[in-house]
């Protein structure tokens, strides 16, 4: 993967927020080794973009990276929300997920237990109440009288 910024502060700007970005992942998320890879493959180029000898008059003051967050969210959280959105979902969320699915198939396996143990029951209670009619009507039979 190639990335391109604009050689003006602009794109100075951009490829500082990237690496940052990047750098945050790298560091904080478990990644699959194809990610891990593909990440660091960027933090280099962006390395390299950023280390350009037009920038060098550019200082990271001049920059204006600035990293802020929603009062109900975390910057990781921010960070994490934008990863998923570029990459996917991480190994943990992957499996967590599938835990989650397993759980959701086994309440649906004992839901569909239940209520066939519930129509078992209601089948029985109906046969002993048609056992116990008869039982009624032979010994009514059955009485001398």
């Amino acid at each position: 993967m190639k990335i391109e910024f604009e050689t003006d502060i602009n794109g100075y700007q951009e490829a500082r927020k990237f690496k940052l970005l990047i750098e945050y992942i790298l560091k904080h998320e478990e990644l699959d080794p194809s990610l891990n890879s593909l990440a660091s493959s960027l933090q280099s180029q962006l390395q390299e973009f950023l280390s350009n000898p037009e920038f060098a008059n550019f200082s990271d003051a001049d920059s204006n990276v600035t990293f802020t967050a929603d009062h109900d969210e975390s910057v990781g959280e921010g960070f994490a929300k934008i990863w998923r959105s570029v990459f996917g979902p991480g190994k943990r969320e992957l499996l967590l997920s599938k835990q989650r699915q397993e759980l959701i198939m086994r309440a649906e396996r004992a839901e569909a237990s239940a209520f066939e143990a519930l129509a078992e029951t209601a089948e029985i209670g109906r046969e002993r109440d048609q056992l116990k009619e008869k039982l009624k009507v032979l010994k009514s039979n059955k009485e001398p009288g």
